[in-house]
């Protein structure tokens, strides 16, 4: 299910002018957000996950300190959500309810010392990105290696991998771009977005937050546009129906409804 569709964020481009419903979620600080198919919210503070509800209910939390920090999560599978902890060199996956599926999957047992970067697809692969030997590793549930792919760039740095809908890929380098790969892990194309800003993604459109702006790039059609945000301070900006998750300096949570 897309995220973001052209007609829905041409409603909400178009209509600025007419009020929102804003709710704020109490009690939150979050680092970054993500959004599920279904529109859940989740939450990442440190070592702390929690869960809300559309309408920005909380229903479930996790958190495992001895694993440390939590460096990304996945939710394209809301039944299945991956975590990464990059400095204890683990996987986890949790259920709906945030309750752990399986016990934690290590990644120096399967000889993988310097992952940077893991992201869990759609199509039930897991990728992992070796900054020590750039080298994109994609691997079955099972943790059964299907593909190495070298990458040869001159200058690759990237700062967060990405999984998108159709089975494909994509690293965000705040100084070349978003890099688009295929889920066999071959290079597709460069796209020239210059930002230290985490971007967005879908099978058509890349936007992202900048200075209280939301700047949004059909990179099918070649077009972009940029549109005032309704409150300021916003480090991060999710789309999802008439739906705007805006997060804030402060932590704070904020829903715009249309």
């Amino acid at each position: 299910m897309k995220l973001l569709h052209l007609f829905i964020l041409s409603i909400l481009i178009s209509t600025y002018c007419v009020a929102f419903a804003q709710t704020q979620i109490p009690n939150t600080n979050a680092d970054y957000i993500k959004i599920d198919p279904y529109g859940n919210i989740y939450a990442v503070k440190e070592t702390q996950l929690s869960k809300f509800s559309p309408q920005g209910k909380l229903l479930f939390s996790y958190s495992d300190h001895k694993l440390g920090v939590i460096s990304s999560i996945d939710v394209f599978n809301p039944m299945k959500i991956m975590l990464f902890y990059q400095d204890a060199g683990k996987l986890i996956f949790l259920n709906e309810q945030l309750t752990l599926i399986n016990n934690s999957i290590s990644l120096h047992d399967a000889n993988y010392f310097t992952i940077s970067m893991a992201s869990y697809s759609a199509a039930n692969q897991i990728h992992l990105y070796d900054n020590a030997n750039r080298h994109l590793i994609t691997l079955d549930f099972n943790m059964r290696e299907t593909s190495r792919t070298p990458i040869n760039f001159h200058s690759f740095n990237p700062q967060r991998m990405i999984e998108l809908e159709e089975k494909s890929l994509a690293f965000q380098d705040s100084e070349a771009g978003v890099y688009l790969f295929d889920g066999f892990g071959t290079f597709n194309k460069l796209i020239p977005i210059i930002t230290s800003n985490a971007v967005e993604i879908t099978p058509e459109l890349i936007y992202y937050t900048n200075n209280n702006e939301i700047v949004i790039y059909n990179y099918k059609l070649l077009k972009s546009d940029t549109q005032q945000l309704p409150i300021s301070d916003v480090i991060q900006t999710l789309l999802y129906r008439n739906n705007i998750i805006l997060l804030l300096q402060n932590g704070t949570i904020w829903i715009y409804e249309l």
